[in-house]
């Protein structure tokens, strides 16, 4: 009679062991999870540039390139640096064949300027420039004008502006104000004002 509890009671005991092991093991399978494999992604790779060598001449073959990749380029031939001034997207095309080493910048200064923009020294040494967009030259514009109690005001174009509202820098020379405007916008001015005094 004393037996049977024992071994009723070694039975629960086994049982809860037991079914602390499987709570266990699953736990442990849960905490666990199967590592992902690593997703692989395929990168186009970048246009090769024109292969030169370094020594004797070099040919170029860029059509509607971004100036940062010739630049790079130019620098990989020559050894000079470039500071691209908020140009480096700009599409350029350069298409020339046997240019002899030592001309290789002058012949790059002259592409640029065709794409209005500027090669500058940026050291003393000659190893570094800057490339820039050339700035539209900037001429004296002689303004109508009249002078009150009120202040100053100029007539340019239809519109009549205050000094202090002028949108260009002005300057008085000899009894006559000036705008210092861009050239193209001078020629304008002057081509409709021909035109206006045709018509009268």
């Amino acid at each position: 009679m004393k037996t049977k509890p024992f071994s009723l009671f070694l039975l629960l005991a086994s049982l809860l062991i037991c079914s602390a092991l499987v709570i266990s093991c699953s736990r442990e399978k849960k905490e666990k999870p199967a590592p992902q494999p690593a997703k692989v992604e395929t990168v186009k790779p970048p246009t090769p540039a024109p292969v030169a060598k370094k020594d004797g001449p070099v040919s170029l073959d860029f059509d509607n390139s971004p100036l940062s990749e010739v630049a790079l380029f130019i620098t990989d031939q020559t050894g000079k640096g470039f500071i691209l001034n908020g140009v480096e997207s700009k599409l350029i095309s350069w298409i020339e064949y046997n240019i002899p080493r030592d001309r290789l910048l002058a012949s790059f200064t002259n592409t640029l300027a065709a794409f209005d923009l500027i090669l500058k020294p940026a050291n003393d040494k000659g190893t570094v420039y800057t490339i820039d967009k050339i700035e539209e030259l900037k001429v004296p514009f002689k303004l109508d004008f009249a002078t009150s109690k009120r202040g100053t005001f100029f007539l340019f174009g239809s519109t009549v502006y205050s000094k202090e509202k002028f949108p260009y820098p002005v300057k008085h020379d000899s009894g006559h104000w000036f705008a210092i405007i861009p050239k193209s916008l001078a020629d304008q001015l002057a081509s409709k004002t021909v035109a206006t005094n045709g018509k009268s």
